[in-house]
């Protein structure tokens, strides 16, 4: 039963995603959907998909639109870097690696917040940055795992149609999950 509901959820993301403006808020709704199965076990999945769609259809542009740009910027960061001939090479090269890393723990950190609270864009910018650098040994395992889970998928391309991202959203929310209770005030939490 728990292989179909992954595999119509990842199916259902796929097709939310083909026209390409609508990613940002499909991620949205992947979590949405996540959350609900921690909480409630037996989800109707395309109107809870269809719900979270809607309901974080603004704040998902605009944190799918931050993190581009920024994502965007230190590619070009990286790719003058590469280029360039300073005695300060390396320390920008650190500086720019840091900010990166930065970047994913805030990003496997900030949808499963934005579906689990009702907040201001900065807050849940700042939020989903506490929550990555807490108990970081606990984000850097899911990085791991992720990252083979990735290797894997990519070797059996079957999965990614059917598993991959149901799967990975599975895994980021669970482990943001075990933080969210020693970080974030209950009372901005959604039933």
């Amino acid at each position: 039963m728990w292989l179909y509901h992954f595999m119509y959820l990842n199916i259902l993301f796929i097709i939310s995603c083909i026209p390409i403006i609508t990613i940002f808020p499909a991620i949205a709704a992947l979590f949405g959907v996540v959350r609900q199965w921690k909480i409630n076990k037996e989800v109707a999945i395309f109107s809870q998909f269809k719900k979270m769609f809607i309901e974080n259809w603004k704040q998902s542009y605009l944190v799918g639109t931050l993190f581009t740009v920024i994502s965007l910027l230190l590619t070009v960061n990286f790719l003058f870097l590469s280029q360039m001939t300073s005695p300060y090479k390396t320390i920008i090269y650190v500086a720019t690696y840091l900010v990166s890393f930065m970047l994913v723990l805030s990003f496997l950190s900030i949808y499963p917040l934005m579906v689990n609270m009702t907040t201001t864009f900065k807050r849940l910018c700042i939020s989903s940055l506490q929550v990555g650098l807490y108990k970081i040994n606990l984000t850097i395992f899911g990085m791991i795992v992720l990252g083979a889970w990735t290797i894997l998928s990519l070797r059996f391309s079957f999965l990614i149609l059917f598993f991959f991202f149901s799967v990975s959203a599975y895994l980021i929310y669970w482990i943001a999950d075990l933080k969210f209770t020693k970080l974030i005030p209950q009372d901005t939490f959604e039933n």
